[in-house]
Formats: structure tokens, sequence, C-alpha cells
């Protein structure tokens, strides 16, 4: 590549949990810019957690360089006719590690660019989604940089205040306070530069007539009384871990080439199955650098946003859309991850919706009183909404924003989430499936007692006509906002239900739940024209105006599988899909799932490779997905292009199969896909021969 002009141009690097953003700029220098899966702020930004800058004197890369991202072992080399740079996101250790060798003695200069030496106030930046237009009055600490006890250098950034309390009373949850320990309030994240070939000069690490260089970057978080604390703490991983070795490396390379070999998918035939599979590795690769976090993944840029803040020059904490997680944007990536086998990266998910179940109770109650959880789905990781979305009351006590107004506590400004509750029931979906393809029952408790709670907010928050529950008022996702009975909760109540009442050994009272609720399900809403029956997006319109685009009739194919190959009904969800209202590639479109789901080869083959090419043109690495609707990389994106290849191979429900169902016969392919988590089946097309087989994974 030459070098790049900025941290759009960078190459990505991560273990699961911290990541970098890795360029060269035009003036030689290398430049890091470190994140974790959790740096958050007190006003529940995601931080990144700080940005390093490698000098060399003379400047070894700055006629230019070669950039090889090994993606097979997880290593980035940079080359140039002067030096040779190794850098790898430690597998098994929170920390990256550098290697450089120089043809010539050079002075190394290794050192922390601190754009957040002074408290920051992010404003309306969409950074600031949570909270921005908010009277709190706080602002976001400095960070410190100084030398640690064992020489490192270190920067920190610790909460010194929360936005928490302020949430909760602006949203009418004040006896909540002192409930749970405050998530924001002495939060504290950092990394540590350590190297045996450098010194600590001041606050920057350093070494003269240098042909060999091993360094260091440890990255931690938790909470502390003091940034000492964590600089402690950072001293003591690198205590731990060391500077790296032989072996140490060896073990990150077999990490990654057991990833590599437990599922796979290689297409071939021509330039577009070229562009697929590509498409699919750099796609998988991507996610595992940011999947086993103490935080879920983040569907607007995962660990790798680039941008910096519009105000701000050489401020890296730009992210559209901001901190909160949308729960039909999250779920694309863990279906994905599901559906390849990655059950251990599903964990902080689930981890995070069930730790959310208390303070949702207690929302439950306070606003309708009645039982159950009531999730929104615009939510941050302690389970509140977002100021931003449920809205600041003005002088006279009401709540406004955008000529919306909301009246009652508990109802949302924003009117795009205001009764938009199916994301508790995907989860729910989520979580039977999980612990059917899985085989992890460590958890099965806790997710039975979530899916409960869940089932009782519907079953109590709408009410029964002649033995029927009327869902009134609901939203059909945020496209038809204000509607009765809509298709995805009634496919999600159906899904749910039904798969729980084949279940055994549920708890008696989810049992008893079920069968009351199972009759008293609406039907799904149906439409018809000359003569055509397909399904609608919801039974009653009560706002005409759609406010998306998004097809929520569809939700019936995917997720929920009520519809599709092998299925009854399969003519009229293939109709529904033929008279969908909103078709368009990249981001969130579910087009190229459902497509696949339904037989449509050639259709879900055109999605696949056309989105399989949709890189942001800004960007160097090819997974560098978006804008779109979100933010670059745009994990919906990438996630999506995989849901579509996965089930155009293989469709199953965790022990029949279907393979090929959607495959065009110009490709040929080889693919490892889990059928569960004691089987895969492996398959291969060569020209017309198709070959397929189970084989037990121990």
């Amino acid at each position: 590549f030459g070098t790049m002009g900025d941290a759009m141009q960078s190459l990505p690097i991560g273990n699961g949990d911290v990541g970098a953003n890795i360029w060269v700029s035009p003036d030689g220098v290398i430049h890091f810019l470190f994140s974790k899966t959790d740096a958050w702020s007190e006003l529940y930004r995601l931080l990144k957690v700080a940005h390093v800058t490698m000098e060399t004197e003379p400047r070894v890369f700055a006629a230019g360089a070669d950039f090889e991202l090994n993606i097979a072992e997880g290593v980035l080399n940079i080359t140039s006719a002067e030096a040779a740079m190794r850098l790898y996101a430690d597998a098994l250790a929170p920390c990256v590690r550098i290697s450089l060798q120089t043809n010539a003695p050079a002075d190394i200069r290794l050192h922390f660019l601190n754009y957040r030496s002074e408290p920051i106030d992010p404003g309306y930046d969409p950074s600031n989604f949570f909270a921005r237009g908010g009277k709190h009055g706080i602002l976001e600490s400095a960070d410190t940089v100084a030398a640690t006890s064992v020489g490192g250098v270190a920067q920190i950034h610790r909460n010194a205040e929360s936005c928490y309390e302020f949430s909760l009373r602006n949203q009418g949850m004040e006896t909540y306070i002192g409930m749970e320990r405050d998530p924001l309030l002495g939060h504290t994240f950092g990394a540590g530069l350590y190297s045996p070939d450098l010194s600590v000069n001041g606050d920057v690490l350093s070494g003269k007539g240098l042909t060999e260089l091993t360094a260091s970057v440890f990255v931690d978080s938790r909470y502390t009384d003091a940034p000492s604390e964590l600089r402690d703490a950072l001293d003591e991983m690198h205590a731990r871990y060391g500077d790296g070795d032989a072996e140490s490396f060896r073990k990150h390379t077999q990490s990654w080439k057991s990833f590599w070999e437990k599922a796979y998918i290689y297409v071939e035939g021509d330039e577009d199955a070229e562009q697929v599979t590509r498409g699919f590795l750099y796609q998988r690769y991507l996610t595992r650098c940011a999947d086993r976090g103490k935080a879920p993944m983040k569907f607007n840029g995962l660990l790798f946003t680039a941008d910096q803040m519009k105000d701000r020059p050489g401020n890296y904490d730009a992210r559209n859309w901001g901190a909160p997680y949308w729960c039909q944007n999250t779920r694309i990536m863990y279906w994905m991850l599901l559906s390849m086998g990655d059950y251990e990266s599903m964990l902080p998910m689930f981890d995070m919706y069930l730790g959310m179940v208390p303070i949702a109770e207690t929302r439950c109650r306070q606003y309708y009183e009645h039982a159950g959880i009531l999730i929104p789905e615009t939510v941050s990781f302690f389970g509140l909404y977002a100021n931003s979305n449920y809205g600041y009351p003005d002088e006279t006590g009401i709540r406004k924003e955008a000529g919306w107004y909301a009246l009652r506590r508990g109802e949302p400004t924003n009117h795009c989430i205001r009764y938009h509750y199916n994301g508790m029931l995907e989860v729910s979906w989520m979580m039977l499936e999980y612990l059917k393809l899985s085989g992890d029952t460590s958890r099965r408790t806790e997710m039975l007692g979530f899916i409960e709670k869940t089932l009782l907010f519907f079953n109590q928050h709408f009410e029964r006509v002649n033995g029927k529950l009327v869902l009134n008022p609901v939203s059909a996702l945020e496209t038809w906002q204000l509607c009765v009975n809509d298709a995805p909760d009634i496919a999600g109540l159906c899904a749910v239900c039904s798969a729980l009442n084949t279940m055994e050994d549920i708890p008696e009272s989810l049992g008893r739940l079920v069968r009351d609720m199972l009759p008293a399900i609406p039907d799904l809403p149906m439409a018809e024209e000359e003569g055509q029956r397909y399904l609608a997006p919801c039974e009653i319109k009560i706002d005409l105006e759609t406010r998306n685009v998004e097809n929520p009739e569809l939700y019936a194919v995917f997720p929920f599988r009520i519809f599709g190959l092998g299925k009854e009904g399969l003519e009229t969800a293939m109709l529904t899909y033929e008279r969908r209202q909103f078709r368009h590639a990249g981001g969130w479109s579910q087009d190229p799932v459902d497509a696949a789901l339904l037989g449509l080869t050639d259709e879900a083959a055109a999605h696949l490779v056309r989105q399989a090419g949709m890189k942001d043109g800004r960007a160097l690495f090819p997974a560098f997905w978006g804008p779109n609707f979100d933010e670059t990389p745009d994990q919906d994106h990438g996630c999506m292009t995989l849901l579509c290849l996965i089930n155009m191979l293989l469709q199953t429900d965790g022990e029949e199969f279907s393979a090929f169902p959607a495959w065009p016969e110009k490709w040929g392919v080889r693919f490892r896909l889990p059928l569960n988590h004691g089987s895969v089946v492996i398959g291969e097309k060569i020209g017309n021969q198709r070959s397929v087989r189970t084989e037990a994974t121990g």
C-alpha cells in the first residue's frame, strides 16, 4: 500500500477483546489506535483506549512499505527496504506484541498521543447518543499519562463521575438508585507500554542505536479508586505474560489455525466466487478480533471505528449511534456466530441481557404495574433507555422530541422504539436455539427465567378479546410505528412458545404459562389481492405512514423460521418476499438471508456477490464495509452477507439438515459447518458432483 493517509486506511488486529487499528502515515510514523470492548466513559460513550505512535530515526518506513495482514495466523507484517515489523494481538494475553528489525541502527521512540489530555464535553456529537441533550453537568475526565512502577508508561482513563443516577432519575427509576453498583463510576481503562529494549524517559519509552526491538502494549479495564491502581494492574499483567517469545507466538498462531479449521467455506468457479470467499474470510477474521470481550460486539464499527470527531481533530472517539445496543442490529452478528458454531462467543451478549433482568423487572412494575421484564430496543449494557430516546422534560414537565410528545412515565419520546418490544422475543428465541445447539447448560436456568419473564410481559401487558391476545399498541419494527397485532411479535411468540411446548424439564410455572398462551396467540396477519394471500406487517395500521424501510412481515422467515424450505406455506412466504415493499442492498437489510431461506438461488447469489464487494471507498481493508445505515466497518452488512452464504449451503434445525438448498450450479465449494455441538456437516461440490457427510466432533 505504500503509506496510509489516516486511520480509515488502517489495518485491524484483535484478540477478541483488545483491538488496534494500525497504519503508517506519510512521514513514516507507525500509528496504533488501541481499543477495548468495554472502554466506557462517564457519559456512556465507547472510547478508544489510546493512540500510540512509534517514531524511528531515520524513518525506516518513510519511503513506503508493503503490508501483509496474514489472517490465517492473526499477524500483520510491515516491510520496507530498511526494516521489517511484526505485530499481533496476542490470542492468549491481553496485549499487542510488536517486534522490529532494522538494517541500520535507529533511534526509536514509543509514546502516547493523548488527545484526551483535557476534560471533554462531547455535546451533540453522534458518539454521545446516550446522554446528549441532558442537563447533567458531567464532563468526561482527562486521561493521565505517567510512568509505571516497573519500567513502563501508561495512559489511564478513570470515570470520576457518572451519568447513571441522572439517567435513573430522568427515566422515573429513582427507586433503583443503590440497588446495583453504578456501572460507570470508577470504571477505569488504559494501556501500558513495555519494552526490554527501551527506557522510560518522562512519559516516553525510547532507545538509541537499535537494530532490534521487542515491545508489548497491555490493555485492561476494571473498577478502581484511583488511576494508579490500573497502572499497577498493567505492571502485574506484564510480569505475568512477559514480553512474548517463540513459544507464545506459536500458541498464538495455533489458536488462529484451530479457529479456521473448525468451520470454513471456500467458493470457487469465477471472479464472483473468489470475491465471495474473500468476503467470508475477511468478515470472519474481523468478527474474531472482537467476539470474546467483556462487552458484546458493537454493530456500528466493532473495535475498529476510525473517524475523528467533527469538532475535535485528532480525537478518534467518533462513533455514529454511540454506545447503546440496538437489538435489531446486534442480533445479526450473533445469529452468524451461532450458525458458525462459535458458541463461546455468544456469551457476552447473553450475559449482558441476563444481567438486565433485575432493572427490567423493576421498570415493568414501576411503569406498568405488572409482572415481566421490559428491555428497550435501544438499551445500554446496564439496562436503561438512551436518555436521548427517553427524552428530557421541558419546563412544563412534558418530554418532547422532533414534534413527538411523551406524557406518561415509561413512554419514550422516540417513536421508533416506543412500542418496539420484539427484541426480548428474539433474544429469547436465540437463547432457545443456543441451548439446543451448543450443549452448554451452564446458563439454562437463567435463560429459561429470562424467557418466562419475557412471555409474562406480553401476557400481562395486553388484553385478551374472545380468548386472543390483542397486541395494541405495538410497532412493526420501526417501519409501522403504531399498529395492532404486528407480525414480528406474533411470529416470535409462536416460535418461542412452540419450542418450549416440546421441551422437557422446564420449570412448571413456565410450562403453565406456555400452555395458557399458545391458544391465545393471534394468527399471523395476512393480506389478499387478486385471490393471492401473503403475509402482512400487521393486522391494523393506526399510523399509516412508513417511517423506516424494513419488511416486518418477513420476520416469519428470519429470524423466527416459521416459513421456509420444506415447511408448510412456502408459496405464501415466497409471494410475500416478491411483494415486499422495501428492496435494498447492504447494511441490516434481510433480503439476502430471506432469499437463501426461501430457496431463491439466483437472487441469493446476486445479493451475495454485490454485498461482498461493498467496501467503504475510504478504506483499504476489504471488510471495512459501509457506512450504509450505520458506521464503518458495518457489522450488520458483513454478518448478513455470511448468513446468506451459510443458508445457501446448509439449512438445519440442529438434527435434520438440507445441503446446497440454494446453491448455484456455476460455483464449486468446500465447506465445514456445524450441525450442533457434537457434529459437523462437511460438503463439497466439484463440477456437477456433490458430496456431503457428517462427522462427530468429539
